[in-house]
């Protein structure tokens, strides 16, 4: 497979559905100074070669623009000839993507993710149980519990992408990173959302529940 091998058709295709998914997270203020990413990838999958299209460095979501979007390989290299730079943590979606063949990756950075990863988080995971929105992660066990992994917020990203691997578990489609972020991912782009959406009221569902453990119960 070659990405010369990918239409113009399918590359439009993804573009519009990862601007939708922008634009209706930039609306509700889900990406803050520029921060967050998101990717789609496009064309046929295999472990060892891949091609996805991901958020530009350093640009305004909440504007749409031609410079929104580039496309890379399994590697994060660029697949054009462009100026764009990819996401800083793109080589975090590719180890995603070659982990789990999935279809989009989001990555969000939220007051309660990053409360929550610091606050519970020092064990490697932070845990959720009984909550109604594991239901999103196709889990149906009455009481059902989960383990979210929380990786460490190196600097050096590469540092990053090579931990993914040892704490990915494709039961529960999200990896935190400690005091930074939430990474969700699915089948397509409406799933990915989903988890997305579900983790981020899980994270808020814990940290309000934190907060009323010395409230009296009347």
């Amino acid at each position: 497979m070659s990405f010369v091998n990918i239409t113009l058709e399918q590359k439009q295709e993804v573009i519009s559905d990862l601007r939708k998914v922008k634009n209706q997270l930039a609306e509700r203020m889900l990406f803050p100074g520029t921060s967050g990413n998101l990717s789609m990838r496009v064309g046929d999958y295999s472990p060892e070669q891949f091609y996805f299209a991901v958020t530009s460095s350093g640009k305004d979501k909440s504007k749409n623009t031609p410079e929104d979007f580039l496309f890379v390989d399994h590697a994060g290299h660029p697949c054009e000839n462009t100026l764009l730079k990819p996401s800083a943590e793109t080589l975090i979606h590719c180890e995603i993507y070659r982990l789990t063949g999935c279809s989009a990756v989001f990555h969000v950075h939220t007051v309660f993710n990053n409360l929550i990863s610091e606050w519970m988080g020092n064990g490697g995971f932070v845990t959720a149980q009984g909550i109604e929105l594991i239901k999103a992660f196709n889990i149906w066990e009455e009481d059902a519990a989960i383990s979210i992994p929380v990786l460490p917020n190196y600097a050096d990203i590469p540092r990053i992408a090579a931990e993914v691997e040892g704490v990915l578990n494709p039961a529960v489609p999200g990896i935190l990173l400690r005091n930074h972020g939430i990474y969700a991912w699915g089948k397509n782009a409406f799933e990915a959302k989903k988890h997305l959406e579900s983790f981020e009221f899980i994270f808020e569902y814990l940290y309000r529940s934190l907060l009323l453990q010395n409230v009296p119960k009347r």
